[in-house]
């Protein structure tokens, strides 16, 4: 499995720290997770030790998809600055960049109707940025970061931290090979120990080993909770037209209340493709809401319609989003290990964009780094480096100048606009001090007869069976792949308490909230029947879940989605 990785001796070491023997692997970084932010921290560190006269940094990047890519979505809008100051003009020049935006609309819905707002918003305009397959573009980043000597390793899942004294030494991989039960299937292969000076967590959004660090840390103390927004969306082909290539569209409103934040968009990638999504802030407080049902509905109003009628889904996808901008940020270093990317928050709600932020992270992490191993001093007083050069940037003066907006919109659609109105007028001066924002599971509400009903998928027409799909032929266009005989990733906590509470005073509002429909209720209510080989590894439940009696854990490496590369 890692036959390339040896200590100086040359000969695999072992740890007989717990019951199963484990390979020891000593290298000088190890980054968790494929994204853009591990990739441009890994990118930044190499450029930086091009010194013939010193050995290269041993650095290896952990994937838990089938391969780079694979679990990240494709059809974004990126600003290019951030990838030109990273890779120089030439090189970007050459990225996989399906069409520069050329057109954007952003449009108020109605039950019926949508009225074109005469301006963009400043605040949200894209004009001149690159549309992007996200996944192709992790995929063109990570062949950077393979000529400059790093390692990757797909269908490799980091799940946990390993410490010493407090500080962080490494992580350990997954054991493979385990039946539903627990017990070692002939195939097992026992997890390796990797042990390393810095571990990166460029996990995304919700990441277990993320989300362990800043607990265990506490490096979330002084920060607003998280709040999170699930992103569901699908790839459609449609007949070539030369007019959709670059054109974008925003939405807001329908489908969403008044009390639920989010929107939707429709972007035109190239002649024949269109990424079409829905984002559903999770702090909503009706618990009937069904974020995929929404989603249809979008679909079919007829604004929306006009831009995909004719055309045909071939992929599925969902993701998690974390939404709660610049006081909801945690600290980003601890001894042994640096947070980059969306698994620290970094991502501009108000904009909808996170990867420029990814790559300024990741530079100003691979600077510090890089700092740290021409000093060989890898304490967490240099690795503040990281932080301190991040909180210089644009980017970062951006989140600062709108840090309450996304607090605003909890108390509905007009103030949130005004917030964002006051923010941009005033460079950040207002609204001042700090709103808070409360967990997302805490915001649901419990079920009342006077609940009014959200909107229902329509109907599909017999001509758009190719184009409107139930949750389940959704989720087949997701390519999503589990080993069946291995033990669920999915954990409910207290099976009773689905039944006594949540089903009585919620109506079991994971059957719903879930995009890939993982969760059912029973015959004659009897509790929660699961199917994790459905899982898109969303995590949605174990945010949303208004009693937190869902864990969601890592699955046998190379499971989940299978997104394409468009």
């Amino acid at each position: 499995m890692f036959s390339r990785m040896q200590n100086d001796n040359g000969k695999m070491m072992r740890n007989k720290t717990d019951k199963i023997d484990r390979d020891v692997i000593d290298v000088d970084i190890v980054c968790v997770g494929a994204g853009v932010a591990s990739l441009a921290t890994v990118i930044r560190l190499l450029q930086g030790c091009k010194d013939p006269s010193k050995p290269a940094p041993h650095v290896l990047i952990l994937e838990k998809g089938a391969r780079v890519g694979a679990h990240v979505l494709s059809g974004a809008v990126v600003n290019p600055a951030p990838f030109i100051r990273l890779l120089g003009a030439e090189a970007w020049a050459n990225a996989p960049v399906c069409a520069h935006v050329h057109q954007e609309q952003f449009v108020k819905l109605t039950r019926k109707h949508g009225w074109r707002l005469p301006v963009t918003p400043p605040p949200m305009k894209s004009m001149g940025f690159a549309m992007v397959s996200m996944g192709a573009l992790c995929a063109w980043l990570a062949e950077h970061c393979e000529e400059l000597g790093a390692e990757i390793y797909p269908e490799m899942n980091a799940v946990e931290l390993l410490e010493e004294d407090g500080c962080v030494v490494g992580v350990r991989t997954g054991d493979r090979g385990v039946d539903k039960n627990g017990h070692p299937k002939k195939n097992f292969e026992a997890g390796a120990d990797i042990r390393a000076k810095v571990v990166v967590l460029g996990e995304g959004a919700c990441g277990c080993l993320t989300e362990q660090l800043i607990d265990r840390k506490g490096l979330g103390r002084h920060a607003n909770e998280q709040a999170y927004a699930l992103g569901i969306k699908e790839l459609i082909e449609l007949p070539a037209s030369s007019n959709r290539r670059g054109a974008i569209m925003h939405t807001f409103g329908y489908p969403l209340d008044y009390f639920t934040y989010g929107g939707g968009f429709v972007y035109g990638m190239d002649d024949t493709h269109v990424a079409l999504g829905l984002v559903v802030a999770l702090d909503y407080r009706n618990p009937a809401l069904n974020p995929h049902a929404l989603f249809r509905a979008f679909k079919a109003h007829p604004r929306i319609q006009e831009r995909i009628q004719g055309g045909k889904v071939i992929e599925y996808g969902a993701k998690m989003l974390p939404e709660g901008g610049f006081f909801s940020i945690p600290n980003l270093v601890t001894d042994g290990a640096m947070i980059v990317g969306d698994g620290a928050g970094m991502l501009d709600s108000v904009w909808l964009k996170g990867v420029h932020l990814a790559v300024e992270a990741g530079m100003a992490a691979g600077d510090a780094l890089c700092a740290c191993l021409a000093q060989q001093d890898w304490s967490v007083q240099r690795l503040m480096a990281y932080p301190e050069q991040l909180y210089r940037s644009k980017a970062w003066r951006r989140l600062e100048r709108f840090r309450n907006v996304r607090a605003a919109f909890q108390f509905g659609l007009l103030p949130g606009i005004m917030a964002m109105g006051a923010s941009f007028l005033t460079n950040g001066l207002l609204p001042s001090g700090r709103l808070l924002m409360q967990s997302d599971h805490r915001a649901m509400k419990r079920r009342h007869p006077a609940t009014p009903s959200p909107p229902e998928a329509p109907a599909p027409a017999p001509h758009e069976k190719d184009l409107q799909l139930d949750i389940l032929s959704d989720v087949f266009y997701s390519g999503t792949v589990h080993e069946e005989d291995q033990p669920c990733h999915l954990v409910i906590k207290d099976p009773k308490r689905c039944v006594e509470e949540c089903l009585e005073q919620y109506g079991a509002p994971c059957s719903r909230f879930c995009p890939a429909q993982v969760y059912e209720i029973r015959e004659n209510e009897e509790g929660i029947l699961i199917q994790p080989s459905n899982c898109l590894h969303c995590r949605t439940c174990q945010i949303k879940c208004p009693l937190q009696n869902i864990e969601w854990r890592l699955p046998e490496g190379g499971g989940g989605p299978r997104y394409k590369q468009m």
